[in-house]
C-alpha cells in the first residue's frame, strides 16, 4: 500500500456526499474514514491552511457555465440519457460556475483557488489541472492555454513559483469526431480534456 492520504474540498453537499459513497463502495468499507472530507468553499478552506503542506495537488474546476446552457439542448438530452448532471448547482452564489463572464470566472479561478493551491503545496511537488476547452455559444473557449498563460511563472504568496512542466491529454473515444453542422458549418466536437501538470519551485534569479 502506498500509505497516501487525501483531503477533499467540494462545495455542493451532493458531489462531497457521493465522493464518500463511492470510496464505501467501489473501495472498501470504512475507506473514506482513513482520509478527510471538507464540505465548503475551497476558496475560504485553502486560505485556513499553512503553507507547503501538501504533496500533491489535483483538481478538475468546473468549465465555467458549460453544465449550466439551458439552451443547449442537444448537450442536455445526451447527458440525461447518460444519468449526468446539467449543472453544477442550482444558482449557488459560491459557485464559480455560476459567475456571468468568463475574464471573471478565469481571475477567481486562478487568484482565489489554483494560487492557494500552489502556496499550500510543498515545494519541488506538483500540481495537475483536469480541464476541457469548451464553447460559449459560437465562440470557441481555449480553457487550458487561458490557465496556462495566466499560472505560468506566476509567484505564489510564499514566494515560490509555478512551473509549467508538461501538458497530457485525455482522449475520450466514446464521442464521434463527426463536427456538428456537417457539411454546411465546421464546428468541432470537443472529445479529449488535458491535464496541466505545474511544479512548485523557487523563483529564478
Amino acid at each position: 500500500m502506498e500509505k497516501r492520504f487525501c483531503t477533499s474540498i467540494e462545495l455542493s453537499p451532493k458531489w462531497h456526499e457521493l465522493s464518500l459513497k463511492r470510496l464505501e463502495e467501489e473501495i472498501g468499507t470504512g475507506t473514506s474514514l482513513k482520509h478527510k472530507f471538507i464540505n465548503g468553499d475551497s476558496r475560504e478552506v485553502l486560505k485556513r491552511m499553512e503553507s507547503s503542506i501538501f504533496d500533491f495537488m489535483v483538481t478538475s474546476p468546473p468549465y465555467w457555465s458549460i453544465l449550466n446552457k439551458k439552451a443547449d439542448h442537444k448537450v442536455k438530452q445526451e447527458r440525461l440519457a447518460n444519468n449526468l448532471a446539467t449543472n453544477y448547482s442550482e444558482d449557488d452564489e459560491n459557485d464559480l460556475a455560476n459567475l456571468g463572464d468568463y475574464e471573471t470566472f478565469l481571475k477567481v479561478l486562478v487568484d482565489d483557488v489554483f494560487m492557494e493551491c500552489g502556496r499550500v503545496l510543498k515545494p519541488k511537488k506538483y500540481m495537475c489541472l483536469v480541464v476541457s476547452d469548451f464553447r460559449n455559444k459560437s465562440e470557441f473557449i481555449s480553457f487550458h492555454s487561458d490557465l496556462i498563460q495566466t499560472i505560468n511563472k506566476r509567484e505564489t504568496t510564499d514566494g515560490y513559483t509555478l512551473m509549467l512542466q508538461g501538458v497530457k491529454v485525455l482522449i475520450q473515444n466514446h464521442k464521434s469526431l463527426l463536427p456538428y453542422g456537417y457539411p454546411f458549418a465546421y464546428v468541432e466536437n470537443i472529445h479529449h480534456q488535458y491535464i496541466l501538470i505545474f511544479r512548485k519551485d523557487k523563483p529564478k534569479k
